[in-house]
């Protein structure tokens, strides 16, 4: 027997290099503006802010998928090339331009924790959501 396979088509690397920047730059004005407040040492509203990160990265995959209406085989893929832009410009902006910030170099260190920590959970929604029945 004959198989046909439907050619797909190829993930928009420049759509989810575009929103990988937009949510690195909300990040960053989070940071920015309520990072005094947030990211100093010892403060107990640090682990509610790594919990909260979860359903935002679950909202951000979701809005990703239907923004771009990737396929699911294809969504982390999609949130790779997203997280992968989001680190790389953190990466540079850390170095390069750590007063777009705001904050101290221990308030940066605890910045810098919750951006890795979000790009890692969007990888893992990412992951688990191309996978599951439901986005």
């Amino acid at each position: 027997m004959t198989q046909i396979i439907q050619a797909r088509k190829p993930v928009n690397a420049i759509l989810f290099m575009i929103l990988g920047a937009v949510f690195w730059f909300e990040a960053l004005l989070c940071i920015r503006f309520g990072g005094e407040s947030l990211f100093v040492d010892g403060n107990p509203w640090l682990l509610l802010l790594f919990v909260a990160s979860i359903p935002v990265a679950g909202v951000l995959v979701k809005v990703s998928a239907v923004i771009s209406k990737v396929d699911r085989a294809d969504l982390f893929s999609a949130v790779a090339i997203m997280a992968l832009t989001a680190t790389l410009l953190d990466g540079v902006a850390l170095t390069w331009f750590p007063g777009w910030y705001g904050l101290t170099r221990s308030g940066l260190l605890l910045a810098a924790a919750w951006l890795l920590w979000g790009v890692g959970v969007s990888l893992g929604v990412g992951y688990w959501a191309s996978r599951s029945l439901d986005l």
